[in-house]
């Protein structure tokens, strides 16, 4: 083989390469915007427990958001979990919501996202303040990861649609709004980021202080996790964060575009059983 003919074959293998890298993203591109069926919207919004805080604009883009982030993520059952589609719905919504407000404000969707029937053990490799590595797994209700992947418990996400103040969804998706600010940590994307700072320092620090009756006292372990958990008591018991933190609430509301301190949301145990293998 002459070096032109090496050039020509490398040159084919490497386009081929970038052709085969590219091709999701090309495919997304092209095919028609992902939309939910008239029964997939329904039950979505049944079983949203802030829909009456949303505008018609609002439905119209959370609607958006839940199909495409259905249509270009993997839900993946674990454990022995069978995903229903109802299932795959309240994850989808839940994350969603977090992306209502007028600016900017998506994080890069996961590449799949697990789900166990309940909390699940992780293991432990980062060094502790000392510089210590625990042996033991971390019982968890919920994780995401950077490189593109959200681990979450079934259990904990029916519970908090029952009204507990946990919401595992809220928590991991959370974290991605963070991931897509990576200059400010306990953060999500957005312009004016010093409006946000100034109440959300000072619940921090009371937080660490003295503590909370609203926000979880995890979420003193770091400004990310402290965004985190706050964001899950702005949902879960907005009108009582709004009570113990009422300039925290404020910026929350403006910046998701919703006051969830003006109604209470309509929880409800649901009804999805999850079916073992």
């Amino acid at each position: 083989m002459n070096i032109i003919a090496a050039i020509l074959v490398i040159a084919g293998a490497l386009a081929a390469a970038a052709s085969i890298m590219a091709y999701p993203r090309l495919r997304r591109r092209w095919r028609k915007p992902a939309q939910l069926t008239a029964a997939e919207q329904r039950l979505l919004l049944e079983r949203l427990p802030w829909r009456d805080l949303l505008t018609a604009r609002q439905r119209d883009k959370l609607l958006r958001l839940s199909a495409r982030l259905l249509a270009d993520v993997r839900f993946v059952g674990c454990g022995g979990l069978v995903l229903t589609g109802e299932m795959q719905l309240v994850v989808a919504s839940q994350a969603s919501l977090l992306c209502l407000g007028a600016q900017p404000a998506e994080f890069a969707l996961p590449g799949e996202i697990l789900i166990y029937p309940d909390a699940f053990y992780i293991p432990r490799d980062l060094p502790d303040e000392h510089g210590l590595v625990d042996d033991l797994p971390l019982l968890a209700a919920g994780e995401a990861w950077q490189e593109g992947r959200v681990v979450l418990s079934w259990s904990d996400i029916r519970q908090a649609l029952a009204g507990a103040a946990d919401n595992v969804v809220l928590h991991e998706f959370a974290h991605l709004l963070d991931f897509a600010a990576p200059d400010t940590e306990g953060a999500p994307p957005m312009a004016g980021v010093d409006s946000w700072s100034g109440p959300f320092s000072r619940a921090f620090d009371t937080l660490r202080a003295q503590g909370s009756p609203v926000i979880d006292i995890y979420g003193a372990e770091s400004p990310a996790e402290f965004f985190a958990v706050a964001v899950e008591a702005f949902f879960q018991r907005g009108a009582e964060l709004a009570d113990a933190h009422p300039d925290l609430h404020a910026v929350m509301a403006a910046y998701f575009d919703l006051d969830t301190a003006r109604c209470r949301p309509h929880f409800t145990d649901a009804q999805t059983q999850a079916t073992p293998r």
